[in-house]
């Protein structure tokens, strides 16, 4: 099993440094080199090719890399049914949605573009752009760099920001998606890399937030403590922020560039925010006190992280009420 595994090469990884004190360097090297979890739990190749998701490649020509990515069209008709369940830690959760595309109130048009969480990857995504396939919007699902089959090492939400900006400037280049009506939706650390697109786009209608990431230390650190409690039961919290701000520099990155909170509250764009009472990864109190007028945020209650990523019924009734409004706002650039 890919957890058990990951959890014997964890207590190799703290043995080693208790022998030779450098724990902050091992967990440094551990965030880097961690791989995108197997995916064939929640969707089987054979699932994504029948359900008309098409992988793409975009070679980023100033970064001399490519990322990999999956474009679907709207769902014409039909409807979609699924139950996802995930675990974290000690809570399992689960998702469930059923929805028939005649029962919707409004169709829609545009482009939804999903962007998964740190060690997640694209096919994480897919069950939630099914929901706005039949909803009426094409989706781009790209996977981040230096996870699932994209090039690079990872860049923690932000150095993805400016490939997936230039990504964007492609598609709308060449005809396959419009220059209006684009969404965008982060899960986790995705939710970092859609905000920070906001900063460098006027073409952005609306921002979907599932479980944003904390500032990386701290995302790390809760992270840690819900997953490999005997992490950090070894190692105090000091060390492990330690290691997590060592890998951002090693990617050239500030901690400041993480904090997503000056980004949201900056932003003309309308934001959806989803949050959980139960995610000790990304809590529902650490944003519940965000609410501007630009800003709606919604609590899911009993929720584990992993979950945050699949739309369930109450985001669909959520997501009902804020579209209509949402790509009625006129956006004023300052």
């Amino acid at each position: 099993m890919p957890i058990k595994m990951q959890s014997i090469k964890l207590l190799l990884t703290i043995s080693i440094c208790l022998l030779i004190s450098s724990c902050a360097v091992n967990i440094r090297d551990y965030i880097a080199s961690s791989k995108s979890f197997p995916y064939d739990h929640i969707v089987s190749n054979e699932q994504i090719k029948s359900w008309g998701f098409h992988k793409n490649n975009y070679c980023d020509k100033l970064r001399n890399l490519c990322i990999s990515y999956f474009f679907a069209a709207p769902l014409e008709k039909g409807k979609i049914k699924y139950s996802i369940e995930t675990d974290s830690g000690d809570q399992t959760s689960q998702v469930n949605l059923s929805i028939n595309k005649e029962a919707l109130n409004k169709h829609y048009s545009g482009t939804i573009i999903l962007l998964h969480g740190f060690r997640i990857s694209k096919e994480f995504m897919l069950h939630s752009a099914l929901y706005f396939r039949l909803l009426g919007f094409q989706v781009v699902i790209p996977d981040l760099l230096g996870h699932g089959e994209s090039e690079g090492r990872k860049e923690y939400g932000v150095g993805d920001s400016e490939v997936i900006n230039r990504l964007i400037d492609e598609l709308i280049h060449k005809d396959l998606i419009e220059s209006k009506n684009i969404y965008l939706l982060g899960n986790s650390m995705g939710s970092l890399t859609a905000a920070r697109i906001t900063q460098s786009r006027q073409d952005i209608s609306g921002l979907i937030l599932q479980a944003p990431m904390l500032e990386f230390d701290q995302a790390v650190y809760n992270y840690a403590q819900e997953n490999f409690p005997l992490l950090s039961r070894a190692f105090s919290e000091k060390e492990i922020k330690i290691g997590a701000s060592m890998a951002l520099e090693e990617a050239n990155i500030s901690l400041l560039e993480t904090q997503i909170e000056p980004l949201l509250t900056n932003t003309p764009v309308p934001v959806l925010l989803f949050a959980s009472n139960t995610d000790p990864i990304s809590p529902y109190d650490h944003f519940q006190n965000l609410h501007q007028d630009h800003i709606k945020i919604v609590l899911l209650k009993d929720r584990n992280h992993p979950s945050m990523a699949v739309i369930g019924e109450i985001e669909h009734s959520a997501l009902q009420d804020w579209l209509p409004k949402a790509s009625n706002i006129t956006i004023q650039y300052h």
